[in-house]
């Protein structure tokens, strides 16, 4: 089972949420803690400043209250059951005068002086300091105070949730951006090709991946060098051995020539066989060499069809026999951006390589009949998906004994990539049990992206 891979945005984005929601808590405590005790605190000034202010009206009043009038502004701001009640008491804690509503059993148990909360009641008690002995008594219910600060803490809750949910977005935002940047600088790398090692583009990178991007661009000049040296070697090695094979077959042929012996002319004909087989490897490796060197593209549209007949002419000359090539030439135009050299070397590789492998009764066909597709079919044994795949990479042979260097249809491919065209290998024939076909398009317009 494949692990599951980390997200870096996941990663990026938990490490910022998780922190921001106990901040979030730890502050909705805090900003709790603080208004309840200063809002409780206020009350009881204003509840303690109301028994006083009774207690002197009471004292100030000799013929009595009157209780209808005081407090009378609490009726039309507070609910009944939210507005203050009061006793007035004598020396011996009975009750002299109340208000409507103040219940003999709404009274502490104990009447002592200062602040308490009972029955629901947050309880004020303040006796008289002109020796009367007068108490009062007064009582505010707790319902009003625990709904203010019942809307004190879902108010700042509602806060620290708004500005958690945008920090929450911001910080999405910033980190998927921060991806994006990743993102895009991965994809630029992945472009990065043999024909490609240009300096990464970092218009949009960050300062803290800079070192990063400076050691692969140092590593990319470095392979591109290398790969020119590669490049460079094989096609001056293949440049040199060009003449000297030449002169030896040259020379091995006059030498054939000469020889009466019948064995020492075998050994020279193995040896002539030999030197064709190695100047073949050679034509192969400059091909190669032209192709990685960037082969595959015009700035024009040109007629690529003379090109194709020219190379069919070839082909029939090579094999005369209609019954073993089957031919079916092209006509018109065939507008295409693909480099003539380029085309060329395509077509060699497929035409040799179909003459090859060639097994069997039914003939080769190349059909060039319809512009822009040509298709190369021999008759072979069928191949496997996997033989498919192989026989398309560097020096892998359909079989050991070839005669081949697998580097035929490893050219085509690389020519291909770089032109645009579409190539295809089939086996067996469509309808068939057995054979091979290479199908091949030619691009037209604009160059591929």
């Amino acid at each position: 089972m494949t692990p599951r891979r980390t997200s870096l945005l996941g990663t990026l984005f938990k490490s910022l949420l998780i922190p921001a929601a106990i901040a979030g808590i730890v502050g909705v405590f805090i900003v709790y803690s603080l208004v309840k005790e200063e809002y409780d605190e206020l009350q009881d000034v204003g509840l303690t400043s109301k028994a006083h202010l009774l207690l002197t009206l009471y004292e100030a009043s000799p013929d009595g209250l009157d209780l209808a009038g005081l407090l009378a502004f609490e009726k039309t701001t507070l609910e009944p059951d939210e507005m203050t009640i009061f006793w007035f008491l004598d020396a011996s804690n009975q009750v002299t005068v109340a208000s409507q509503g103040a219940i003999l059993s709404l009274l502490p148990d104990e009447i002592m002086v200062g602040l308490k909360t009972a029955n629901g009641y947050r309880i004020a008690t303040v006796r008289s300091a002109t020796g009367e002995n007068t108490t009062v008594i007064v009582a505010t219910p707790m319902t009003e105070r625990n709904e203010a600060i019942t809307d004190v803490l879902a108010g700042v809750i509602l806060g620290f949730l708004l500005l958690g949910v945008l920090a929450a977005i911001a910080a999405y935002l910033a980190v998927r951006r921060s991806a994006g940047v990743i993102a895009l600088l991965s994809k630029n790398i992945a472009e990065k090709d043999a024909r490609n090692l240009s300096p990464i583009d970092r218009e949009n990178s960050f300062a803290e991946i800079e070192p990063a991007i400076d050691t692969l661009d140092t590593l990319m000049a470095r392979l591109d060098a290398a790969l020119a040296a590669e490049r460079a070697f094989a096609t001056n090695a293949a440049h040199e051995l060009r003449t000297p094979v030449a002169i030896s077959l040259a020379h091995i042929q006059r030498l054939k020539a000469r020889l009466s012996d019948a064995d020492m002319a075998a050994n020279a004909t193995e040896i002539e066989q030999g030197l064709k087989r190695l100047a073949r490897l050679i034509e192969r490796l400059l091909q190669m060499s032209r192709a990685q060197s960037g082969l595959g593209i015009t700035s024009e549209e040109v007629d690529v069809r003379p090109v194709i007949s020219l190379l069919l002419k070839e082909m029939r000359d090579r094999e005369p026999s209609p019954d073993k090539l089957v031919i079916h030439e092209p006509v018109g135009i065939w507008p295409s951006r693909i480099d003539p050299d380029a085309l060329g070397i395509i077509l060699n590789n497929l035409f040799e390589n179909a003459l090859k492998h060639h097994e069997g009764d039914a003939p080769t066909v190349v059909d060039a009949s319809r512009e822009g597709l040509l298709i190369v079919s021999n008759d072979c044994a069928p191949l496997l998906p996997a033989d498919l795949e192989a026989i398309q990479l560097r020096f892998v042979r359909k079989a050991t004994l070839s005669d081949g260097f697998g580097l035929g249809l490893s050219i085509v491919q690389e020519l291909c990539s770089q032109s645009g065209c579409n190539f295809e290998v089939r086996s067996p024939q469509d309808g068939k049990k057995r054979g091979f076909t290479a199908i091949l398009t030619l691009p037209k317009g604009n160059a591929p992206s």
